[in-house]
């Protein structure tokens, strides 16, 4: 959970901010989310919490940019918790509409459909 401040005049307020959460199961049935502390993802995001039930056995994470048939610089993984990966140097190099594709071990994968904004 991301707490916000919010500064109206000289009047500064603590709220809850949403998260941007994707949900997304692989072929062979293992549930994912990926959430970023942005409310939105952007342009700027370059950091993700990936986690879920088999979050070991993914091997390898790529950025794909379907409409235009290309991809982004390599994603790096590191462990963040118990049943969570940490993605960082995530590079979005353009607004549109994106997949963040995970390879598992054993031949499992899948995608998330990201929808990337300009900000």
């Amino acid at each position: 959970m991301k707490v916000c401040l919010l500064t109206v005049g000289l009047i500064a307020m603590t709220g809850v901010c949403q998260a941007a959460t994707f949900e997304m199961q692989s072929r062979d049935g293992s549930n994912f989310t990926l959430e970023t502390s942005d409310e939105v993802v952007s342009m700027k995001t370059t950091e993700f919490d990936l986690c879920g039930e088999n979050v070991g056995a993914v091997a390898k994470v790529k950025l794909w940019m379907p409409g235009h048939n290309h991809g982004s610089t390599p994603v790096q993984m590191g462990d963040v918790s118990e049943g969570c990966r940490r993605l960082t140097r995530v590079n979005f190099s353009m607004p549109g509409d994106w997949e963040v594709r995970l390879e598992l071990s054993g031949g499992d994968a899948g995608a998330f459909e990201v929808p990337v904004e300009r900000q």
